[in-house]
């Protein structure tokens, strides 16, 4: 007999099933809530069979087409999927086929999913999505001593700058309890503006301050230089995943590469606090010549392949979506159009 459903809350499924498990902080409430909006709110699909259990937590929409409420979903900002507890191949299947019959039973129209490229979360989704290979990430290997990762994993090039910005005067400051969250807010939102980032890449006040304090291993650090910060980032760890979350940095400041100088500092913090793994994320898109992901790939040797997944579940309705959304914002349309969600947009 199994049991199968969607709940508001996951964690106490995560306590009783995956006990002896580590698992990573994409996958708790805590995490996925803070990507909560007004018409989108953290769910998570399970299903239960004896001691097996596979949760899915995303971000469940709800709109109207047609006088009619529907219903669309993605995994939170950054990494997510399913998780399950044994690796028992039938039962993930079944799953994975209860997922898809209750949302169609639900008027879920489409759903949107990024897998975690560290736990290979996307094996077996293909058979109710597509999934895509979408661009590589890199990890710093932690297992070894920190000599040996800054002899045999830190490119030469980087070695030397990181150095040169210790001679700098470059200094490296951990803030467990966010004293300095503003600073970071102020820099982190000065980057993006430059950058000339999407609004998905911005965050309300409530979102750090959550993100403060309810995610477990949540840290901020950051580098200064004569004592003025010119780069900062926040960080999150389980007991083996560490992950470098958003970050910002001083444009005039880049010539003495505090980034460069910041990752490896706060790469020896993860070590001390007993993380085997500390993922950095990839590029800003899929080309392994993107600046961002060279930038990774000189702390590390080791890839990862980010997966995502695709679903459609009612061809009819996201057809409408699409054609109405394409009327309308014809510009947008054609900037997201490679985008399974576009008509969110």
């Amino acid at each position: 007999m199994c049991k199968f459903g969607i709940k508001n809350y996951w964690n106490f499924l995560l306590k009783k099933y995956f006990s002896s498990i580590d698992v990573d902080t994409y996958f708790i409430e805590e995490y996925v809530k803070l990507y909560e909006k007004e018409d989108e709110k953290a769910v998570c699909f399970y299903y239960v069979k004896d001691e097996f259990c596979f949760i899915f937590p995303f971000l469940k929409r709800e709109f109207i087409v047609n006088g009619e409420k529907y219903y669309d979903f993605e995994t939170a900002y950054g990494y997510g999927g399913p998780l399950w507890n044994i690796e028992d191949r039938i039962k993930i299947i079944e799953a994975l086929d209860c997922l898809k019959e209750l949302c169609i039973k639900q008027k879920y129209v489409a759903g949107f999913v990024r897998f975690h490229p560290m736990v290979n979360n996307q094996i077996y989704f293909d058979r109710i999505a597509t999934v895509l290979p979408e661009r590589k990430t890199i990890d710093i290997e932690l297992k070894d001593s920190i000599e040996n990762i800054w002899m045999h994993e830190i490119h030469t090039k980087n070695r030397n700058v990181i150095k040169k910005g210790l001679k700098t005067g470059l200094k490296f400051h951990l803030d467990n309890n966010f004293e300095h969250l503003d600073d970071f807010i102020e820099i982190y939102n000065t980057t993006m503006g430059k950058l000339q980032a999407e609004d998905f890449y911005y965050f309300d006040r409530l979102y750090y301050n959550k993100f403060a304090s309810s995610v477990p291993g949540a840290f901020l650090a950051y580098v200064t230089l004569e004592k003025k910060i010119i780069a900062s980032a926040l960080f999150f760890h389980s007991k083996s995943f560490g992950h470098y979350h958003l970050a910002g940095s001083n444009i005039e400041y880049h010539k003495y590469s505090p980034n460069n100088f910041l990752l490896w500092n706060v790469a020896i913090e993860m070590k001390n606090r007993g993380i085997k793994r500390f993922h950095l994320g990839g590029g800003t898109n899929s080309d392994e010549k993107n600046s961002l992901y060279a930038f990774k790939s000189r702390f590390s040797k080791h890839q990862n392949q980010f997966y995502i997944g695709k679903l459609i579940f009612n061809q009819i309705i996201y057809s409408q979506l699409c054609k109405d959304y394409e009327e309308k914002s014809p510009q947008k349309a054609e900037l997201f159009k490679h985008r399974l969600l576009k008509y969110k947009y």
